[in-house]
This record gives C-alpha cells, sequence and structure tokens, in this order.
C-alpha cells in the first residue's frame, strides 16, 4: 500500500475571522474594558459621594444607597462609551504604529480600508450596545432612580429634618424647625417660617408631618397651631388660629420637567416633536452615533513614527474631543430653544466628522496619491 501523503490540518478560526481581525478586535475589547472601567470608576465614585451626602442628610434610605449606585453605573457606561471607544482604538493603533506592525500589514497588503474593516466589526456591536444603553436602559434607570428616591421621600416622612436646628427648604423660602422627632415619624412643637415675595408668615403648632400628595407636591401638615402674618401694628397684621395648615415645599418646576425628561421613553420623545424633547433624543443618539463617528476619526488620527513617543497624538485627539463635546451640547441647546433646524442638529457634526476624517486619511496617504487617484493616473 502506498503510504498517504502527509498533509497539515488547517487551524480552524474562531467565528471564521481571519487573524488580523481577530488581533485588532481582540485588542479593542480588552483596551475598550480596560478604559471603561478606569473612567466609569472615577465618576461613577463622584456620584456615589453625592448620594452618600443625600442618605446622611435623610433624603435617601440606607437600603437604596446601592440600587442607586447600579442604576448610576447604568447611565455613566452609556455617556463613557462613546469617549472610551475613542481613546481604545487611539491607544491600540498607537501601539501598533510604534511597534512597526502597521508597518509589516502594508507591506503585506494590508491598507486602511482593510484595517478599518476589522475595526469595524467589533465597533459595530459596541455601536448597537450603545443604542440600547442610550434609549433604553438610561430612561429605565433614570425612571427607576426617581421612583426609588421618591418611595423613599414618602416612607419617611421626616427624613432630612433635625430636631433642635433650623431646616432650610425650597432654597431658604421655607426655614423649620422642630424640637423633638418621634418614633412615629411626627414633629412636636414645630416653628415654620415661609416667604413669598415680600410676604413672610410665622406658624407655631404643637405638631407636624410631612407628606407628598397624588399631584407629587411636598408639604408639611402643621396641626392645632397659630399663624402670624404680616407685620405686628399695622391693619394687615392677621393672627389665625387653626387645627390643620399646610406649607409647600417642592423642588422648582424647572428642575422637575428636566428630570421627567431624562426619565421619558425614547419613542415619546420622537413622537412629541416639541423641541426640548427632541433636544433630549439627540443627546441619547449621540452615544451609538458618537461611538461610529469617533471610531472612523481616530483610524487616521492613530497614525504616528515609531519615534512619536508614548502619547503619540492623544492631546490632539483629546482637543479634537473636547471641541466635539462642545459643539454637542452646542447644538442640543440651539435645538431645545427652536434656532436650529432637527436636521442640521442630528447629522451636522457627524457630516462635519466624516468630512475632517476624510481629509486626515487623504493627508496620510499624501495628496498627490489623492489627485492622481482622482484624475485616474494611478
Amino acid at each position: 500500500m502506498n503510504p498517504q501523503p502527509f498533509e497539515p490540518r488547517k487551524a480552524r478560526r474562531p467565528f471564521g475571522l481571519p487573524t488580523i481581525d481577530r488581533l485588532i478586535a481582540g485588542e479593542l475589547a480588552k483596551t475598550l474594558l480596560a478604559v471603561l472601567f478606569v473612567l466609569v470608576a472615577i465618576v461613577v465614585s463622584r456620584k456615589f459621594l453625592a448620594i452618600l451626602a443625600r442618605a446622611i442628610e435623610g433624603e435617601v434610605a440606607t437600603e437604596t444607597i446601592f440600587t442607586l449606585l447600579g442604576l448610576k453605573v447604568v447611565v455613566t457606561l452609556a455617556a463613557l462609551l462613546p469617549a472610551s471607544m475613542f481613546l481604545s482604538v487611539l491607544m491600540v493603533l498607537g501601539r501598533m504604529y510604534r511597534d512597526n506592525e502597521m508597518t509589516v500589514f502594508a507591506c503585506a497588503g494590508i491598507g486602511p480600508m482593510r484595517i478599518y474593516r476589522s475595526i469595524l466589526l467589533f465597533a459595530g456591536p459596541v455601536c448597537l450596545l450603545g443604542a440600547f444603553l442610550s434609549l433604553q436602559a438610561m430612561p429605565w434607570s433614570e425612571r427607576l432612580s426617581q421612583e426609588l428616591i421618591s418611595q423613599d421621600e414618602k416612607g419617611a416622612d421626616v427624613r432630612g429634618i433635625k430636631a433642635g436646628r433650623f431646616n432650610e427648604f425650597s432654597q431658604g423660602d421655607v426655614v423649620l424647625y422642630a424640637e423633638e422627632l418621634n418614633t412615629d415619624k411626627t414633629m412636636s412643637k414645630v416653628f415654620a417660617q415661609s416667604r413669598r415675595g415680600d410676604e413672610t408668615g410665622i406658624v407655631i403648632a404643637e405638631s407636624g408631618h410631612m407628606e407628598i400628595n397624588d399631584a407629587g407636591d411636598h408639604f408639611v401638615v402643621l396641626n392645632n397651631g397659630r399663624r402670624y402674618q404680616g407685620v405686628p401694628g399695622r391693619p394687615d397684621f392677621v393672627l389665625s388660629e387653626f387645627q390643620a395648615y399646610g406649607v409647600r415645599i417642592n423642588p422648582p418646576e424647572g428642575n422637575q420637567a428636566a428630570l421627567k425628561r431624562e426619565a421619558a421613553n425614547s419613542l415619546h420623545l420622537w413622537i412629541s416633536g416639541r423641541p426640548r424633547e427632541l433636544a433630549e433624543l439627540q443627546r441619547r443618539l449621540a452615544v451609538p452615533l458618537g461611538t461610529l463617528a469617533l471610531t472612523l476619526l481616530a483610524v487616521p488620527i492613530a497614525r504616528t513614527s515609531p519615534r512619536g513617543g508614548v502619547w503619540g497624538n492623544l492631546i490632539g485627539a483629546f482637543l479634537i474631543y473636547i471641541v466635539y463635546e462642545n459643539l454637542q451640547k452646542i447644538s442640543q441647546g440651539l435645538l431645545a430653544t427652536g434656532k436650529l433646524s432637527l436636521g442640521l442638529s442630528y447629522g451636522g457634526i457627524y457630516a462635519a466628522m466624516l468630512l475632517a476624517t476624510a481629509l486626515l486619511l487623504a493627508r496620510n496617504a499624501g495628496w498627490r496619491w489623492v489627485r492622481d487617484t482622482v484624475l485616474g493616473r494611478g
């Protein structure tokens, strides 16, 4: 019998991806996770301190601190995804340029378009993840956070009030003093001063408690007391006795409207057609669109010489990202006030970024090569 010729066994490719795609995608995945972890830890730690301060003041229950922290992680993760992807591509490609790996790829006939293909194979799912986080997870997280805080306020009526101290509400328009706080969440020997414009009223009551009505309005309900309105000695001075009297201590309406928009369903924002709702929707769409646009822009920016140093073009890229973020906020503000059209606000920035990407790619390839290619002299 004739022996069978030896044939080397072909290596199996995970998911059928070529080696270059697996190499770049693997490096991007590791770098993106590391960058996200660092940035999210920094931002969430600051948010945790803010939540902890509210818990110390009694505005948030200690049982919901870590739940609120987890919800803030979801919001922060979505907000930082474009910047993290931008930085990851810069770091991975910059290292490959410094280590001459890109030179080896170029010698093997692998050009920028092939690099784009490998990067987009990874960036595509990341953009879809960003769309899910920004359009679904972010409003859900904000809505659940507001519900938890509202339940805390309803469940612990006197939370945030210190016995024997003057407590300010409504930016100082209401001052409340309670000599004692009882275990049944009521106050004893209460003093309250409310100010509305130039009028000041003083209320002294035997007891009181805090309530929130169905409309979400916050009240201090005082029982069995007296109310003094005006200046003693003047004809308009009023002294009245009551069995129950409520003092409103609501937060400003503007903040409530902004919170409702942040928690609103993305589809409802689009259907409403109002400028402020459309601006909020633009802020959410900026996560997947910004991730894709910044990824495309990072490829030509990352090009550097082997002696370019560890930082490469990161400083210039950082300045570009700052300009991009400011333009985003400006366009959202102009859209919210009706001073900018919907199409220009949604697409103007990304059109400018695509143009900048094309110009940088042309500069890297050489203007003469671009001219010859356009004129067909190749």
